[in-house]
């Protein structure tokens, strides 16, 4: 048996395990939880009100089994070999060493990062040693542009390197894996600062209205029709979106509301709704304007926005109101785990569950995200294991959170 075969025949065997089942038990299951990316977004399948705990979930940086594994970063993102071989890798290392509720699935997405949406839109990206894939930087779009009013996706260049990429590592799953095409999961804001330049795109929107909306109108219908092809391709139907934003913290929320918020939610009407509305950003500004988004199941706090209960305050006004099924509170690691003591620890996840207890938030997920190396590899692993144990302390001592 070949090295791959038994690393699939292992994490098989964590799929079908005990563990496995008892996490999976925690989530709702009628849609997929991973959708765009190759970490876990889910939503809690029960509520505050059963007594249990809401689920803790742990994730961290390529960069971090670039150093605990010797991945090669680059070769992950070009190689589809030596793509599956270190999902399954990581998959596997993270489950057996964190004892959070993350569950396996036996969907294996391929992604390429930001660079996916305008990579198709003709940016010009870049897989550089010891980089996830990234931009050249000069913009591709002005405002004399033509926008072409179909795209050609079985002609396009991008999708041309991203096809064979995925049929090779699709070859190499088998039947019991089911390998995901990359999804559309930048929003418009996204797609149109990545082919027009941030500096660019900032000053359309007061210099140039009518460029903006124009600009936004073609990456809107892009992604749509990208949901058609992929559908076809895949022979899968069209299903919730997903719409990453790090970047809206850059606009006012009114400017959100003006230039954005229609097209997000012509895409969540198009896909019969949003699964997960992300932001990396700090949006505690923009949480009343987000919320009028309909269709959302999954609203990020992001790592950025350090007071929760600011946002929640945000969340919990009235007018125009469209709750989330759920919010996924997302933990800064660095500042928040791998600089931080376990009291500091504590403290930050107490003001957590304090806050979604004012607000009555009904269901949440308590997340780490963006852990990179700081500690060294193998210390910043423990220090997240431990985050997980001391989440699962403050937990029990506030009672059902």
């Amino acid at each position: 048996m070949s090295e791959l075969n038994k690393l699939i025949d292992q994490y098989l065997r964590l799929v079908e395990g005990d563990e496995n089942r008892k996490r999976m038990s925690l989530w709702e299951t009628s849609d997929r939880g991973i959708r765009g990316e190759t970490q876990w977004h889910g939503i809690p399948n029960y509520g505050i009100g059963t007594g249990r705990s809401m689920p803790v979930t742990a994730e961290c940086l390529e960069k971090m089994w670039e150093r605990v594994l010797g991945m090669d970063i680059q070769r992950f993102y070009t190689d589809p070999d030596y793509f599956l071989e270190y999902f399954l890798r990581y998959k596997i290392l993270k489950f057996e060493r964190l004892r959070d509720d993350t569950p396996l699935t036996k969907d294996i997405p391929v992604c390429f990062g930001v660079t996916h949406e305008a990579g198709i839109l003709g940016q010009k990206v870049l897989f550089l040693p010891g980089q996830e894939p990234q931009f050249a930087k000069d913009p591709i779009v002005d405002p004399s542009s033509v926008f072409p009013s179909s795209i050609d996706f079985r002609g396009n260049s991008y999708l041309n390197m991203a096809i064979p990429y995925f049929e090779r590592v699709k070859s190499l799953a088998g039947s019991e894996l089911k390998v995901m095409f990359p999804e559309w999961y930048r929003g418009p804001q996204g797609v149109a600062l990545y082919i027009r330049g941030f500096q660019e795109f900032c000053l359309d929107l007061y210099e140039n209205e009518a460029f903006a909306h124009r600009l936004l109108r073609y990456v809107t219908d892009a992604a749509k029709q990208f949901a058609k092809w992929k559908a076809d391709y895949t022979k899968e139907p069209i299903a919730r979106c997903d719409l990453f934003n790090d970047d809206i913290p850059l606009m006012s929320p009114s400017n959100y509301e003006e230039f954005f918020l229609q097209y997000e939610q012509e895409l969540s009407d198009f896909h019969g709704g949003v699964w997960y509305w992300h932001s990396c950003g700090d949006i505690t500004r923009h949480v009343s304007a987000v919320q009028k988004l309909r269709g959302v199941a999954l609203l990020d706090f992001g790592v950025t926005m350090e007071d929760k209960a600011e946002g929640l305050r945000g969340l919990s006004r009235k007018e125009s109101r469209s709750d989330p099924q759920a919010v996924e509170f997302r933990v800064m690691a660095k500042r928040h785990i791998q600089e931080a003591s376990d009291e500091e620890q504590r403290d930050h996840i107490r003001g957590i569950l304090k806050a979604c207890r004012a607000d009555g938030i009904e269901r949440y997920v308590i997340r780490s995200s963006g852990m990179s190396i700081l500690l060294g590899g193998e210390p910043d692993l423990e220090k997240l294991a431990r985050w997980v144990e001391l989440v699962r302390e403050v937990q029990a001592e506030e009672g059902a959170s």
